[in-house]
């Protein structure tokens, strides 16, 4: 709930105390993970993430995450070595795929297509920003600017990606 106010200081805390009361639970460790990167920390997102990958190894958002925050970093990727624990018939795999330079980011928008329009909309939220964070790494701000107005317009507003889309949109000097 804070994380979708805005209130990264406060959503850290709620994170803090949730791993107190199941230190085993790997998506608080991810949550927090994004929003001490949202706080500006590389080393405890690194750390957060790595400790909900060890976890949950077979969680492929959190692969993902921890692949972005590592680039920025000038850390090494381990995406490659994990996805030997994803099932990469199933979404995200293309998203992982693209990461990886396997697949163009046309292919990662054609897959995001679904019959189910709930899960379509969340496939698409996905691919807006992790192609935006692609384009940020190559230094497209524009084609990102893009793909994160996209991701925070649609994306449902508990989800990682709606915050860290108006996250990056802020840090690119954007009003989200």
């Amino acid at each position: 709930m804070h994380r979708a106010k805005g209130d990264t200081d406060r959503a850290i805390a709620d994170y803090d105390d949730g791993i107190r009361l199941d230190p085993k639970y790997a998506r608080a460790y991810r949550a927090r993970g994004v929003a001490v990167l949202q706080a500006g920390s590389f080393a405890k997102s690194l750390t957060d993430l790595d400790r909900s990958q060890e976890l949950d190894p077979k969680d492929s958002y959190t692969a993902l995450l921890r692949e972005i925050v590592a680039m920025r970093s000038d850390q090494p990727g381990r995406l490659a070595e994990a996805t030997t624990q994803h099932d990469m018939t199933k979404w995200p795999a293309p998203v992982v795929r693209l990461f990886l330079g396997e697949i163009k980011q046309d292919a990662v928008l054609a897959a995001a297509g679904d019959s189910d329009s709930k899960k379509q909309k969340d496939q698409v939220c996905d691919a807006n920003f992790y192609i935006g964070e692609m384009a940020l790494r190559r230094g497209a701000t524009d084609e990102a600017t893009q793909l994160f107005r996209s991701a925070a317009a649609s994306c449902s507003k508990n989800s990682i990606e709606w915050s860290s889309a108006k996250a990056e949109l802020k840090a690119l000097g954007i009003n989200p």
